[in-house]
Parts: C-alpha cells; sequence; structure tokens
C-alpha cells in the first residue's frame, strides 16, 4: 500500500484545489518524494494536511489554535474560504486488503464547525478512519507523519509518553485500538448489567404479588367454572323437579273435584228419590216430627263437617305458605280424629235408617261418639299458641267449636234414637225403605266429602310447591338473574338430576369462596402480563450480559497477552536496530532502550501492593553513549548528537515496521553536509518497503528523490505547487 494522491481545497494556505500525484519509483521499490520551498511558503501545511485527512484532533500538532485556523483565512487579493477539505488516495497493490483495492479518505471542516469524515465517499466517523488504517499499518499521529523537531520531542518526552509511541511504531496500535473498544464495550456491558439488575430488583417484589393475583385469579375462573356447571345442575334440576310436582298436584286437583262433583250429583239424585217416596207413603204427625227432627240434625251435621273440611284445608293452606320446610301439619291429628267423629256418625246414622234398627248397637255408637267427642275436645282445649305466632289460630278456634257443635248433635241423635226406639216398634216395616235410601244418600255424601278432601290436600300439596317454586325463583333472581329466561330449556336439557339437592352446599361453599377471594383488577392480567414479559426480557438480558462481560474479560485477557508477546518482540527488534543505526551513524558507540516498570499501587490502608511480574511495562527509557564518551542520559547530548539519535531512532522504527508510507517534515534541518549524507543513505536503503515524503532544504536528501514538488507563494498569498520528476528530467537533460 502506498500513498497515491493527495487533494487540498482551502486547508491554510492553499486556497485552490491542489492535487499531488505520488507513484512509486519502481515495482520494486516505493521510493522517495521531496517537497521543497522557500520558508513561509507552505510546504509543511502538506504535512499538515496528511495527518489531518489522517484524524489528528491536536491543534497544537496542527500548528493552530483553533479548528477552523487549518481554513484558509483570504488574504488581500482572495477572499477567505468557507469550508477546509482534504481526499488522501491510498492505493493497496498487496493481497492483504484486496476487497478494497483503492481507500479514498475525505475530512471536512465548515467554520460553523461541522465536521465530514467519507471513507470511498461514504459517511464515516473518525473511529472508523483510525481504524481502518491502524488496519493499513498506519500510524496515526506518531509515526507516519513526523514533524519538526518531534523525533527530539520523543527524546525528551516522559517514558510513558514515549512508549506510547513505540506502541504505534511496532504495529500496536490495532490491537489496542481493539482492546480500548473491548473495553469500553465492557464498561458499557457492566452499566448495562448494574441497570438490568436494579431494574429486576424494582419489578421483582412487584411481579411476585401479581404472580400472587395471577394464582388468585386462576382460583376464581375455576370455582366460576366449577360454580356454572353447578348452577346449570342445581337450577335446571331443581326446577324440572318443582314444575313436575306442580303438575301432578294440580292434576290430582282437577280429577279430586271432578271426582267430588259427580257424588255430590249422585247424591242429589237420592234425595229427590227419597223426597218422592216420603211424599207416597202414609206418614204419622209422630213419625214426621221425628223424621223432620232427625233431617234437621242430618242438615246441620253435614253443614257443620263442610265447614269443617272447608276450616281444615285453609288451616293446611296458610300453614303451607308459612312453612320455609317440609315438616307435615300441626293439626293433621285434629282432622283424623274430625274424619273418625264423622264416620262414627254416618254409621249411627245408618243403623237408625235400617228396617230394623239395633237399638243396642245404635246405643254403642252413640257412646262412641261421645267419647271420642270428650277426646277431641281434650285435646282442642289445650293451651292455644300465642297472638299473632300462626296465622291459622282464628279457623282454629272456630274448628273447635265447630266439635263442640257436633257433640251436641251427638247428643240429639241419642235423644231422637231413644224416642225412634218406641216409634220403630210399631213402624219398622213401613220405613224400612225409606231408611236404606237415607243410608245411601249418606254414603254417597261421605263419597262426595272423601273426595273433597282428596282436592283440599292437593291444594296444600300445589301451595306447598308454589312456595318452594317462589323461593327457588327469588334465589335464582339473586345469583344467576341471567339465567331466567332460559330456565325452561335448562330443566328440558338438565332433566331429572338424582341428588340434585346435593348440590346446594357445594354451590355454597363455593360462593363463599369467591367471596372470600373477592374481586380483582380487570387490568391484573394485562399488566402481569406485560412485567412479566419485560421481567423475562430483563433476565433474558442480564444472562446475555453475564455472558458478554464473561466473552469480553476473555478477549481483553487474549489482548493483552498479545500486545505484551508482541510487544516484547517488537521491543527487543527495535532494541537491537537502534543500537546498530546508532553505531553505524556514530562510527562507534552503544544506545540501548530499556523498559521502566510501574510504579507500585498503595492499597486501602496505604501500604505499597507487590508489583505483578507479568504487568507491563509503564514507559521506554533511552540511554545512549557516544563513541569516547561515558554518557547515559540522553539529556547530556549536543544538538548534533540528538539529531543523530533521532535519525537511529527512525531508521530503527523501519527497519522493525516498515510503515506503509513516512512524511518527514525538516527532520534534517539540524544535520551537517557528512550526516545529512548518512540520513539519505539510511533513506535510500528503506525505499524499497516504505514510500517517503520529506520536506527538506537539503540537497543529499533531495539527490536521492525521485519527485520533486516545489512549493511557492503566489501573489494571491495562496500556495501553488510545481512538480518534477527528476528521473524524466534527468533523462532529458542527457539526450
Amino acid at each position: 500500500m502506498y500513498l497515491r494522491r493527495l487533494e487540498l481545497l482551502g486547508f491554510k494556505t492553499f486556497a485552490a484545489k491542489t492535487v499531488l500525484e505520488f507513484s512509486p519509483e519502481s515495482a520494486t521499490r516505493r521510493g522517495l518524494t521531496a517537497v521543497v520551498g522557500p520558508n513561509g511558503s507552505g510546504k509543511s501545511n502538506i504535512a499538515d494536511a496528511i495527518r489531518w485527512v489522517m484524524g489528528e484532533q491536536s491543534m497544537k500538532l496542527l500548528r493552530g489554535k483553533k479548528s477552523e485556523d487549518v481554513i484558509f483565512s483570504g488574504s488581500q487579493k482572495k477572499s477567505r474560504s468557507g469550508f477546509a477539505e482534504v481526499t488522501m488516495t491510498l492505493e493497496n497493490d498487496t493481497d492483504a486488503r484486496a476487497e478494497l483495492p483503492e481507500i479514498v479518505i475525505t475530512r471536512r471542516l465548515y467554520r460553523d464547525g461541522k465536521s465530514e469524515y467519507e471513507i470511498n465517499r461514504r459517511q464515516a466517523k473518525l473511529a472508523d478512519v483510525a481504524l481502518l488504517l491502524a488496519q493499513s499499518g498506519v500510524g496515526q499521529r506518531t509515526y507516519s507523519v513526523i514533524g519538526q523537531g518531534m523525533v527530539d520531542a520523543v527524546l525528551s518526552a516522559s517514558p510513558s509518553e514515549r512508549k506510547e509511541f513505540f506502541d504505534d511504531a511496532a504495529g500496536l496500535r490495532p490491537l489496542q485500538l481493539k482492546r480500548h473498544q473491548s473495553v469500553n464495550k465492557l464498561d458499557a456491558a457492566r452499566d448495562n448489567l448494574r441497570q438490568t439488575e436494579a431494574l429486576l430488583r424494582e419489578i421483582g417484589p412487584r411481579l411476585s404479588t401479581l404472580e400472587r393475583h395471577m394464582k388468585r385469579l386462576k382460583e376464581r375462573d375455576e370455582l366460576e367454572r366449577d360454580k356454572a356447571v353447578l348452577e346449570r345442575s342445581w337450577y335446571g334440576g331443581g326446577w324440572h323437579e318443582i314444575f313436575g310436582h306442580m303438575t301432578e298436584a294440580q292434576t290430582r286437583l282437577d280429577r279430586s273435584r271432578q271426582e267430588a262433583a259427580r257424588r255430590t250429583q249422585e247424591a242429589a239424585v237420592l234425595e229427590r228419590e227419597l223426597a218422592g217416596m216420603e211424599q207416597e207413603a202414609p206418614r204419622s204427625k209422630e213419625f214426621d216430627a221425628l223424621r223432620k227432627k232427625m233431617e234437621t240434625i242430618a242438615e246441620e251435621r253435614a253443614a257443620l263437617l263442610t265447614r269443617q273440611a272447608k276450616l281444615t284445608a285453609s288451616i293446611e293452606i296458610a300453614k303451607a305458605r308459612a312453612e320455609t320446610t317440609w315438616s307435615p301439619l300441626p293439626l293433621s291429628k285434629i282432622i283424623s280424629a274430625a274424619e273418625r267423629l264423622g264416620a262414627q256418625l254416618d254409621e249411627l246414622v245408618r243403623v237408625l235408617a235400617s228396617d230394623k234398627p239395633d237399638i243396642a248397637a245404635a246405643r254403642r255408637l252413640a257412646e262412641t261418639i261421645a267419647q271420642m267427642q270428650r277426646e277431641t275436645l281434650g285435646k282442642l282445649q289445650r293451651p292455644a299458641p300465642e297472638p299473632g305466632k300462626s296465622s291459622s289460630g282464628v279457623a282454629e278456634k272456630e274448628l273447635t267449636l265447630l266439635m263442640e257443635n257436633l257433640s251436641a248433635l251427638s247428643k240429639q241423635g241419642s235423644d231422637v234414637q231413644k224416642e225412634l226406639e218406641a216409634w220403630n216398634a210399631g213402624e219398622e216395616g213401613k220405613r224400612s225403605l225409606v231408611f236404606e235410601t237415607q243410608r245411601k244418600l249418606s254414603q254417597k255424601q261421605g263419597e262426595a266429602r272423601t273426595a273433597e278432601h282428596a282436592a283440599n290436600e292437593a291444594a296444600v300439596e300445589l301451595a306447598r310447591w308454589e312456595t318452594r317454586r317462589d323461593q327457588f325463583l327469588q334465589d335464582l333472581r339473586v345469583h344467576r338473574p341471567d339465567m331466567e329466561s332460559e330456565l325452561n330449556a335448562l330443566a328440558q336439557e338438565v332433566g331429572a338430576t338424582p341428588g340434585w339437592e346435593t348440590y346446594l352446599p357445594k354451590l355454597q361453599k363455593i360462593r363463599s369462596q369467591l367471596e372470600w377471594i373477592g374481586s380483582i383488577d380487570p387490568e391484573t392480567e394485562r399488566e402481569y402480563t406485560e412485567t412479566k414479559k419485560r421481567f423475562d426480557f430483563l433476565s433474558t438480558q442480564t444472562e446475555d450480559l453475564t455472558k458478554a462481560i464473561a466473552g469480553l474479560d476473555a478477549i481483553i485477557q487474549e489482548l493483552d497477552q498479545t500486545i505484551r508477546t508482541k510487544s516484547d518482540t517488537a521491543f527487543h527488534s527495535l532494541n537491537r536496530e537502534f543500537g546498530k543505526a546508532f553505531t553505524m551513524l556514530f562510527g562507534g558507540g552503544e544506545a540501548r532502550l530499556l523498559q521502566v516498570a510501574p510504579e507500585p499501587e498503595e492499597d486501602e490502608e496505604g501500604n505499597l501492593t507487590p508489583q505483578d511480574p507479568d504487568a507491563p511495562p509503564a514507559g521506554i527509557d533511552i540511554q545512549a553513549t557516544p563513541p569516547g564518551k561515558r554518557l547515559k542520559s540522553i539529556a547530556l547530548l549536543s544538538g548534533g548528537e540528538r539529531a543523530l539519535t533521532s535519525i537511529a531512532l527512525i531508521s530503527a522504527i523501519m527497519a522493525t515496521n516498515p510503515s506503509p508510507f513516512i512524511v518527514l517534515d525538516e527532520v534534517d534541518a539540524a544535520l551537517d553536509e557528512a550526516n545529512s549524507r548518512k540520513f539519505a543513505h539510511i533513506l535510500h536503503s528503506h525505499a524499497d518497503k516504505t514510500q517517503f515524503i520529506v520536506i527538506s532544504h537539503n540537497r543529499s536528501t533531495m539527490h536521492e528523490a525521485n519527485i520533486l514538488y516545489g512549493v511557492t507563494l503566489g501573489e494571491d498569498g495562496a500556495s501553488q505547487v510545481l512538480s518534477v520528476k527528476l528521473e524524466e528530467a534527468m533523462h532529458g537533460l542527457g539526450s
């Protein structure tokens, strides 16, 4: 690789576009280009331009105070430039970077401070330029461009500053840049790791809380699903059973009422027959009186029994509507006693109405009726419930009076019986048919009452299920009002569910659990998802950063080892070449380079820590002893000796790590004629590997050049360049 072309526009004294072409001397030699001109013509600005386009940031090295000093400031005859631009073209004639046969680097600076870099006409950064040049073997500032007094400054520099120069000369710059980038990445990764760990510590407790909420939400969802299943079974099965029992009770009620109507109609027919027979048969006044008295007793008894049935039904219905459980009616024993009493009275009427009444049997029946009446009254005369505790109290009192009236009628019946005993002695045959008809009538009336009683029981049963239905619907409207409209369809779907009543405790338990869990903010799931996603991302990022830090640590350690190894090798080679060049230039004597160990550091207690034997050197020292002297410190060298020592150092660098090109800006100014020839000889010996661009007044140096550029200052105050290829000029003169 070599410098093929340099273009300047508005840079320092080069106001107009100026192009310098640099071509190798031959295919095997890079050659030497000399730039000459009077003082103040601007020839050193060419070295500054090369240093500037390579990314130099120090205005001191660029011989300025502020960045805009590199822009042409104008003159009396030429206005100032708005920007400075330098383009350097490097040609790659080796296989090292065949993918970039030509590298064009441009730097541009405007007066407003805006700066631009380009690599092959594409925008780039300063770091990109520095890395590209380092990989190409071109030093950014300390090696490829050596200015006036720069090498002498290296001799006067501190060991640590001198080490930086030698590292650049040894080709360690790419590795150091890579290490610097790795260290920056490592620091950034550690900062990011601290931030992610801090965020994880911040998010972790909130995520734990959200996880507990999500667990409760999951439990709630499961309970809601179980509740929905149980509710369908409970309400569907319950409605199916309630509706079925209500239908059954209504059917029984209708059937019993029809039966009662039919028996009542049959009794009415018998009553008409009995009325006809009584009109045809002879009657005595006594018989008529007894008959009327018996009819009156029978009618009153029938009315009382009918009232008894109605009161019983009313009491049962009221009791059913007041019930919240399925316990039996409390007046069932009273009803049973009244039914038995009525049956005995019917039997008494049947005996008395027979053709041959059995007076003894009638007397026994009368006594039995009286005994049953006394027992029933004894039960009914127990202490009554407190007022207001039962809606059936009034009806029960009325039923008690009714039973007393029945008892009185029984007594009247006994009296009539005694009178009939006397009358029947002469009238038995005449009244047998009437009594038979009366018996049948009494039987039909009893059957009608039985049917009415069955109807009353069915009405009570229907009332009970209606009450249960109302309670059922009330519960449904509280817990699942949405299900009411589809209740019939749900009952058909579920059908008869065995053990459906056992679902209620389970359902109540689930409802209690849901009430204990309480409501959960619907945003919890969204927040949990986002927080969990962020936590997982940060956890993954933490793992990646941890791995990246470990990898960067390994890379840095590997780079440190490579730099140390390469530095040691380069140092020994440089030390050897420096000694050889010094001896050649001085005709004897000796010179060497010494590595300076880092100073020990203090710990927290102020004690010095032991030095690490593998630690890299902190700097480089130079010792030089010209022939015939015992000097060791370079500070004691004369000006000429320092100049020769500097040239020896440059020669050692070029021999150890040849650069593609080196710009030397009047480094030979302090040399006499003899030493100038030695310097020219050194340049000539290295020109096969390194391209030299030398800014000089020295004739010996110009004699070695194959291209000569002359720089002059025009009338407009701007620098102008003239070029001559010396070989072609010499060839032309020779012809």
